[in-house]
């Protein structure tokens, strides 16, 4: 899926996390490209264009940009779990919930995005945001929307080790 910085006209930001019922799972990354059609698939059905996201082994993070007045959330995502679950098969990729927050201004939308590039990090995964594969900072530093040293200043949580 292409990754849009701006949202199209008519079109709103939302914050969205979703989480598997297991927080040691890693079904996410171990099914990447399951996932990225689940949501091809879903773009088709209810649009959105992906402002930014992170893969992570048992949660993700993505700002999506839906249509003004937009009342599918909830079934947009019930559309990407269901199809990723059918796919990689019931019980491996269970999910515990799904969070969906509009953003406000420019500013918000900035901090949103640093913290969905920076997240990697923050679980200990890797020492920089540009190590993890799973993430949209990559297209942004193609883009020149981020520097190629950017390191989102942030340090892995108490008790989380680096795995690369």
């Amino acid at each position: 899926m292409k990754i849009h910085r701006r949202a199209p006209p008519g079109h709103t930001q939302h914050f969205f996390t979703a989480a598997l019922e297991d927080d040691r799972a890693s079904a996410l990354t171990e099914h990447v490209d399951t996932l990225r059609l689940a949501f091809r698939a879903c773009s088709d059905r209810y649009r959105f264009t992906m402002t930014a996201g992170v893969i992570l082994p048992d949660h993700l993070h993505c700002i999506l940009a839906l249509p003004a007045g937009d009342t599918s959330r909830s079934a947009r995502w019930r559309l990407i779990q269901g199809l990723f679950e059918r796919v990689i098969g019931e019980g491996h990729g269970s999910w515990r919930r799904f969070e969906e927050e509009p953003l406000g201004d420019e500013a918000e939308l900035e901090r949103r995005i640093d913290y969905i590039h920076s997240d990697p990090v923050r679980h200990g995964l890797v020492r920089s945001p540009k190590k993890w594969p799973f993430s949209s900072l990559h297209a942004y530093v193609y883009h020149g929307l981020r520097p190629v040293y950017w390191s989102g200043d942030v340090v892995p949580r108490y008790g989380e080790r680096f795995a690369r």
